[in-house]
């Protein structure tokens, strides 16, 4: 097999490296005394406790400091058998020399390891009493793509503290564990610590099990946040994607909720089986499950565990039946404040679920897609998932229907409770969703699920418009979590607009076009997806510099302000004046037709509080 050297492309990012880094430089399995180093050697490196002297090709190990083994972004790198590793150490993609616009968000362009033979990937683990820690940032773990990988954990058997931020896992196949087996008992009758697996900003998708296709474990060891979980599957009859054998021992459990395992801010769908079973020690916050074939299991009789501000729906769908919530006899989980159906019961008495008794649920063909507008669709209450293309995750996105008189007509948007009994237990909002937006300080406008409704400060997009050409973007992503209302609804709000945008023939948004610095020098249209299209009005050369304002489903229940304002540059000249005048960025020339978004908010809150 042609070996192949990674040697040239490392030193471009030899800028990055810091003591005690690691460079891998083939992508072969490989493990011999020769120049180069591959992902194995670098690891049995570290292992060894090899320092000064390196170790087969590998070099840059310090005694006493942190191992940090580096790889290079959207390269594959080969294993035939598992690694084992038994000592802390960090695995990490390593980034040419980026910044601004260049640089890729978080987890776009992972280095892959793909496990060639029937096999799992990683086994961590020393067998000792005490565990370490092992950091797995920005990675892309592909299965063996057969049946069975291993017998436990089809891609990482994990008997340590191990942390995964930005990782993809996907392939992985085992009869326990699909994705990651977690020991999580003690090593010897003395000994008091146990593994643990912490996930953050991941993605799981395509893993398969018996029981456990996401994660096994032999007790509640885990916490999961900002991750979306995808497309695996448990085999065994009422098994769960995310599993533990056993509850926690009673000590352990008496921590509850300051030691609690548990998913938060994360998106579940498209999985086959129930996604976790619940049991004491195990808390859930901020969910959006959505579309698997079956939803939760709780089995919690000493009232240790808990779910809250959630929306568990549509599981399975097509919604043929109910089955989001399955409750083991003598179970005591306390269940507070999510959108569910019959099957998850009305829960706290305090903090009552909503129960949804509808059956329009998604705006759109499928569950992942092209959400329709608010005409097309004018009563379901999420959009499809959606991924963006500068994203990793996707998500769920709630919708704000014309049909609401005030946002507290959502069963999803400001559903946040407030605390207005000290002897009543509330579980509140988690303060940020699943992309990290900061969710409202007031509690009771925070959303239920994994997304809080956010409108965008500020953005910035371009196009060029060559003399007798048309302008045409889409400005749907430049709205945040809003629509374009119906052209059909503008009479209806009169009174809260500019008495300037009066009289003209409404558009979707009730868009109204102001100029700025030059007369108007083109006509102007959208429609309700978001597509903008600028007609220059004659061969004139220069620009027209105008600013429109648009009222969204979420704006415009502003007390006074009903309006989201974009500037907008229009520059048209020659094609060879043009190509001359071009700015040079990432994606090509930009400027020539330019958006420029301009909120006079930050985030949802200030429509929350001036709703009228």
């Amino acid at each position: 097999m042609l070996k192949r050297s990674i040697g040239i492309g490392m030193l471009c990012v030899a800028g990055h490296a810091y003591s005690g880094e690691i460079k891998v430089t083939t992508i072969e399995d490989v493990s011999k005394d020769d120049t180069e180093c591959s992902l194995r050697e670098a690891i049995e490196y570290v292992n060894k406790d090899f320092v000064d002297s390196g170790y087969q090709g590998c070099v840059g190990r310090i005694k006493d400091t942190d191992s940090t083994i580096l790889l290079e972004s959207k390269l594959t790198y080969k294993l035939n058998t598992h690694i084992k590793i038994s000592v802390p150490l960090n695995l990490r993609t390593l980034y040419n020399e980026t910044t601004g616009f260049d640089k890729p968000a978080a987890g776009i362009n992972n280095a892959m390891i793909k496990m060639l033979g029937k096999d799992n990937i990683f086994v961590i683990d020393d067998t000792k009493k005490e565990v370490f820690a092992i950091k797995m940032t920005e990675l892309t773990l592909q299965g063996c793509n057969q049946s069975v990988c291993a017998d436990q954990g089809g891609l990482i058997y994990n008997n340590e503290f191990l942390t995964l931020e930005y990782v993809k896992l996907s392939g992985g196949s085992a009869r326990q564990g699909g994705a990651i087996y977690n020991v999580a008992v003690p090593v010897g009758q003395d000994a008091k610590e146990r593994s643990l697996v912490n996930i953050k900003y991941s993605l799981f998708e395509k893993n398969t099990a018996v029981e456990g296709a996401i994660l096994y474990s032999q007790v509640p060891q885990f916490r999961i946040s900002n991750s979306v979980f995808r497309e695996n599957e448990t085999t065994l009859a009422k098994g769960a994607n995310i599993y533990s054998a056993a509850s926690l021992d009673d000590a352990a459990i008496a921590a509850f909720p300051l030691m609690t395992s548990g998913v938060i801010n994360s998106t579940f769908y498209k999985n086959k089986g129930f996604i976790i079973n619940v049991r004491d020690g195990i808390g859930l916050n901020n969910l959006t499950v959505i579309g698997n074939s079956a939803g939760l299991q709780f089995n919690a009789p000493l009232k240790k565990a808990y779910l809250a501000n959630s929306i568990i729906l549509g599981n399975p769908y097509p919604i043929t039946e109910d089955n989001n919530c399955d409750f083991k006899a003598g179970d005591n989980s306390f269940i507070q404040n999510n959108l569910v159906t019959d099957s998850c019961n009305s829960g706290d008495s305090n903090y009552p679920n909503d129960i949804w008794q509808g059956t329009e649920l998604i705006a759109g063909n499928d569950l992942e897609g092209k959400c329709k507008t608010l005409t097309e669709d004018p009563n379901a209450l999420l959009c499809p998932y959606i991924q963006p293309d500068s994203a990793f995750l996707g998500y769920f996105r709630p919708r704000i229907v014309m049909s609401y008189k005030t946002l507290f007509d959502s069963l999803i948007v400001n559903k946040g409770k407030l605390q207005l009994d000290s002897t009543a237990k509330i579980v509140t909002c988690e303060t940020s969703d699943q992309r990290d937006n900061i969710r409202d300080d007031d509690q009771h406008t925070c959303d239920r699920g994994a997304i809080e409704i956010i409108v965008p400060n500020t953005s910035l997009v371009g196009q060029d418009l060559i003399l007798g050409g048309i302008a045409k973007i889409n400005i749907a992503d430049k709205l945040g979590d809003s629509d374009l209302i119906p052209k059909e609804e503008c009479e209806a709000l009169k009174d809260k607009l500019d008495e300037k945008a009066l009289g003209e023939s409404w558009q979707a948004g009730c868009m109204q076009v102001i100029q700025v610095k030059t007369p108007s020098k083109g006509k102007l249209t959208i429609d309700e997806a978001g597509n903008l299209v600028y007609t220059p009005q004659g061969s004139w050369a220069g620009a027209d510099i105008f600013k429109i304002r648009l009222v969204t489903s979420t704006t415009r229940f502003h007390k006074t302000n009903p309006y989201l304002e974009i500037n907008v540059q229009i520059v048209q000249q020659p094609q060879n004046d043009m190509e001359s005048s071009k700015v040079s960025t990432s994606g090509g020339s930009f400027g020539f037709f330019s958006l420029f978004t301009i909120l006079g908010l930050v985030g949802l809150r200030r429509y929350k509080n001036k709703q009228g």
